[in-house]
């Protein structure tokens, strides 16, 4: 698809960021929406709006360091800066991987989408876009295939809307778990 990129290798191309200083919260995100790779405006993009310092609060936290240090092995100008990312990143669905912490509305499950509606009472019913599988394959269809203008634009609001109850779920979660 790009140069430089393996068979099957998953190339990141959203974020949602939240900002949490107190009771500031600021929300960032990014989508790419050309046909041309999304890394580049991604890792720039990213840079701008990521603080040095505090912790990175993230689902799956092995995850988002492997895309960095892939992303980073095809723009080695941000490997320093991934790699002090890297070092901060706190993965938030390990209390409940270790059963540290488990609501039985979870059902065993340790995903975010168990672990959200557990804690929370909230959850993805009713968006368009409810898995990150349906969030790759929606993206793919409709910026790479054939597409009417609308559906693009009805399909990137459903991502901005998954993407960021996504992060948003984690400021609640955090939350509930300082209250426990």
């Amino acid at each position: 698809m790009f140069d430089g990129v393996r068979p099957y290798q998953r190339i990141p191309f959203q974020y949602s960021l939240f900002k949490v200083d107190g009771k500031i919260i600021e929300h960032y995100s990014f989508l790419a929406k050309e046909q041309e790779d999304p890394r580049p405006k991604l890792l720039m993009n990213l840079k701008k709006v990521i603080d040095q310092k505090g912790a990175i609060i993230t689902i799956i936290r092995i995850l988002k360091e492997r895309f960095l240090r892939e992303m980073t092995e095809a723009f080695p100008e941000y490997a320093k800066w991934a790699d002090q990312i890297c070092g901060r990143l706190v993965d938030i669905l390990k209390p409940f991987q270790n059963f540290i912490c488990y609501y039985p509305e979870q059902h065993g499950d340790t995903s975010m989408d168990s672990i959200l509606p557990a804690v929370t009472g909230k959850g993805y019913q009713g968006l368009a876009i409810a898995s990150g599988d349906a969030a790759s394959g929606a993206y793919l269809s409709v910026t790479y295939g054939e597409a009417t203008e609308e559906d693009r634009r009805q399909v990137y609001i459903d991502l901005e809307k998954y993407c960021s109850l996504d992060t948003e779920g984690m400021i609640w979660i955090v939350d509930k778990l300082r209250r426990v």
